[in-house]
């Protein structure tokens, strides 16, 4: 049985699969619509209408926030859950309009602030939140998304973990860079497509005989 660190983990992960690259999209403003859009659905049911999105409105925030909330909704129809996303989408662009669509104010903020008022943008929970910190503001943060809690569980931790308890033990343990942070990320998420349907799907895999040491599993 391999133990294994947070530090240790990540090794394993990039050693086998090498670098994802998921670095930041070319506009901001295109993560902010796709942390939106992926919220209840499938990357291959979301693609295209990122697509769309950026070739009907350039990912220009003001074009964006112009829209009337119809032609919003119609702009994103085939996401799913159209209506509420639409909503999330106009109160994050209005969230960001309130700085004059200028990241610099929020940059200059420490992390813990940032992300308060982020989750405080009607529809943005502790995932998407995250996922601004990453890869829009550089942030070292851990976003625990559901391939995260199912891969601490069957690395020994309990079945039951919240986004909280996960994001703070990892974070409690590792002293990743923003560069790490984002590819730490994309592994566990590309690792998770592969092997984390299920158990019996992980044991197939390279890490079916690693546990996380006894030092991280009594923080769970």
């Amino acid at each position: 049985m391999k133990t294994l660190d947070v530090r240790g983990l990540y090794e394993q992960l990039y050693n086998q699969m090498g670098p994802q690259r998921w670095w930041p999209a070319e506009r901001w403003m295109e993560t902010i619509v796709g942390s939106i859009l992926i919220q209840n659905a499938s990357a291959k049911t979301v693609d295209p209408v990122i697509e769309r999105v950026g070739r009907e409105t350039g990912f220009d925030p003001q074009i964006l926030i112009g829209l009337s909330q119809e032609e919003l909704e119609q702009l994103i129809f085939e996401a799913g859950l159209y209506r509420s996303k639409a909503k999330y989408l106009r109160a994050s662009l209005e969230f960001f309009g309130q700085y004059d669509f200028d990241l610099a104010p929020l940059q200059a903020l420490e992390t813990a602030e940032l992300r308060k008022r982020i989750r405080a943008v009607n529809g943005i929970g502790n995932e998407t939140a995250d996922v601004w910190l990453v890869y829009i503001f550089g942030r070292a943060q851990f976003i625990a998304d559901s391939y995260s809690r199912r891969l601490m569980n069957f690395l020994g931790g309990p079945e039951k973990l919240t986004y909280e308890k996960v994001q703070k033990v990892v974070m409690n343990n590792s002293d990743f860079t923003p560069d790490e942070a984002r590819e730490f990320h994309a592994l566990i998420d590309e690792f998770g497509k592969l092997y984390l349907r299920n158990r019996d799907q992980f044991l197939t895999s390279w890490l079916r005989d690693a546990n996380f040491n006894e030092h991280i599993l009594n923080q769970f």
